[in-house]
């Protein structure tokens, strides 16, 4: 039991606190319950920020953000409850089904739902600070599936000067750390769009974009180093690497206007690729001869623009066809039937055959 929960079990721990699956004291509900640990409760301007940031995240109604319940304080440790999403985070994801990186498609996808989320609370004033792959919550695809970007209570209000508590405390991972928020300088919603790029190279290329034992390398990295391409680790991705670089600016001034704004433009790169890859190959049935019997000598024949361009019309239909039907399965049987069947209203005429006169038979007088 805490604060009146029946703890079930243990879903994941981090430099935050625990969460853990609880029983609602009163409702016949399931919520994901984050305890706190001691050393965060006993700073008072932690214990201040966290009631109020948690306050404003309470007022968050959005369907890509998980919705926070209620909060508190039990045997010196804060608490927060919150939805219970049933599923998995990105980080799982990648290491138990894409541990080379996730199809680009569904990078798209996740990108473009957690922006939306953090555009949603960025309009409302609040900031989030840790955008990351473990916060990134995925339900099953049966019957819908569902994307949602957790950890809003420990957000933080656009208000409030640079990214350190007043004990010099940094909130969020190094991992995906905007420069102006390791340095705790002044914060707005394009630090999250920084990290909303690294998690969007992490997912892609199954690594955030800085790796190293050593934090102060990876801070140094973050401030000083420029952004890693994914072409790098993933040569098929080159035409993101210019989204994701210009989200990882280093000035926010060089950064999309919105998180919204860099997810559009990581899918327009998707969309303009997919558009552009040769469908596979089709064979193209060359339009059949068409024979016509020569009028005899003297005759009239037919104007020759009506002769002369018969033949390429039906050979530039059946291209026409194959570059309609060329998705199709039945694409052979479309060009077949195009080059074969005449035209509407110009019926195929073949010359009439003449007959030979009838010669008259002489009498033979007697």
């Amino acid at each position: 039991m805490f604060a009146g929960y029946t703890i079930i079990r243990r879903l994941g721990a981090g430099g935050m606190g625990e969460v853990y699956l609880a029983q609602h004291p009163r409702l016949p509900r399931r919520d994901a319950l984050k305890i706190l640990p001691r050393h965060l409760t006993a700073d008072d301007e932690f214990r201040q920020r966290f009631n109020r940031e948690a306050d404003l995240a309470a007022s968050l109604y959005n369907e890509h953000i998980v919705g926070i319940h209620d909060r508190g304080e039990f045997d010196g440790q804060l608490w927060i409850s919150m939805d219970y999403v049933e599923g998995t985070d990105a980080a799982k994801l990648l290491r138990t089904k894409y541990p080379s990186g996730m199809p680009k498609a569904e990078v798209v996808e996740i990108v473009s739902a957690v922006a939306d989320a953090l555009d949603y609370a960025h309009a409302r004033g609040l900031l989030h600070r840790d955008v990351k792959p473990a916060n990134i919550l995925v339900t099953d695809p049966s019957p819908r599936r569902r994307i949602l970007l957790a950890d809003f209570g420990i957000a933080r209000e656009l208000g409030d000067i640079s990214g350190l508590t007043a004990t010099n405390m940094l909130v969020g991972t190094t991992a995906y750390c905007a420069p102006e928020q390791l340095q705790g300088l002044d914060l707005d919603g394009r630090a999250d769009q920084y990290a909303l790029g690294c998690t969007a190279f992490d997912l892609l290329a199954a690594s955030a974009p800085f790796r190293n034992s050593n934090p102060a390398v990876v801070i140094t990295q973050h401030l000083s180093a420029p952004p890693p391409r994914i072409s790098e680790r993933r040569p098929e991705l080159a035409e993101l690497d210019g989204p994701i670089a210009k989200a990882m600016a280093k000035k926010p001034d060089d950064r999309y206007p919105t998180c919204t704004d860099f997810a559009a433009a990581l899918g327009s790169q998707l969309a303009t690729v997919a558009s552009e890859v040769p469908a596979g190959p089709t064979q193209v049935i060359p339009a059949p001869t068409e024979v016509i019997a020569k009028p005899p000598s003297g005759s009239p024949s037919a104007p020759a623009a009506r002769t002369g361009s018969r033949g390429p019309a039906l050979a530039i239909a059946a291209l026409v066809a194959v570059a309609v039907l060329r998705t199709s399965g039945s694409a052979r049987w479309a060009v077949t039937l195009a080059t074969r069947r005449p035209a509407p209203g110009r019926p195929s005429r073949l010359p009439r055959r003449r007959r030979a006169p009838r010669r008259r038979r002489r009498r033979r007088r007697v």
